[in-house]
């Protein structure tokens, strides 16, 4: 057995504990990315062949792994921990691969994904080096809003906010900024200095070291008007 396959087996087996699966015959080309995805830009393991890891959590999780080289979807191997299936799409370059399907980050106390087992679409090398990514759940429960305000309940892991950020759209703005006029409490995140009846698009992102940035899908939310009880959310 030469080297090359002793890595395998020596990092399939540091593994065993995740689900873990192959990919079948090449995908199809998927659609884009979700708009807004944030991600990380360092290279991940020796190879460098890992460009940036990005997660969402939700009510439909998801991860998107972006590659510095276009790859070989036909031989990939990779496993998590929060789920018993997937699916992987991969755009038209084979760049981009979006793991979705039946995942959910909250299923584990510390969600992870590992891609063991890598092909350059070129070269069609073996990179048999374990790359580990592990991500935090969060789980918007309720969204209340209120005049000039909103308050969004998650899974907060600290009343104190660290490692969690707002981003919000502006009406008519089209791109998410960094929003600092926000107070974190023990039931999440209490958003203020919102104009009255105007709808607004919120996500939630945490960043930690150690950890994958993620972040919620973006939500829609109507500030209430003054008389009006039926803010609009979806």
């Amino acid at each position: 057995m030469n080297s090359t396959n002793n890595t395998r087996h020596r990092v399939a087996a540091a593994v065993c504990g995740l689900c873990i699966a192959m990919a079948g015959p090449a995908l199809a080309a998927g659609t884009s990315p979700e708009k807004g995805i944030v991600d990380l830009t360092t290279n991940y393991g020796p190879s460098g062949a890992i460009a940036s890891v990005a997660g969402v959590s939700g009510a439909a999780d998801s991860i998107q792994v972006t590659f510095a080289k276009p790859m070989h979807p036909g031989n990939f191997g990779m496993g998590v921990n929060f789920a018993k299936a997937w699916t992987k799409t991969w755009n038209a370059d084979n760049t981009v691969l979006t793991i979705g399907g039946d995942l959910d980050f909250s299923a584990a106390e510390a969600p992870a994904l590992i891609v063991y087992l890598m092909q350059t679409e070129a070269e069609r090398t073996d990179i048999s080096e374990p790359n580990i990514f592990k991500f935090q759940d969060i789980n918007v429960t309720k969204i209340t809003p209120g005049l000039g305000q909103i308050d969004m309940d998650f899974n907060i892991l600290s009343a104190n906010g660290k490692g969690y950020s707002v981003y919000v759209e502006k009406p008519n703005s089209g791109r998410y900024k960094l929003y600092d006029k926000v107070n974190f409490n023990s039931k999440g995140v209490h958003i203020k200095g919102l104009e009255n009846g105007e709808v607004y698009k919120i996500y939630l992102e945490y960043n930690q070291n150690g950890l994958v940035t993620t972040r919620t899908a973006p939500v829609s939310v109507q500030v209430l008007k003054p008389g009006n009880n039926k803010p609009r959310d979806k």
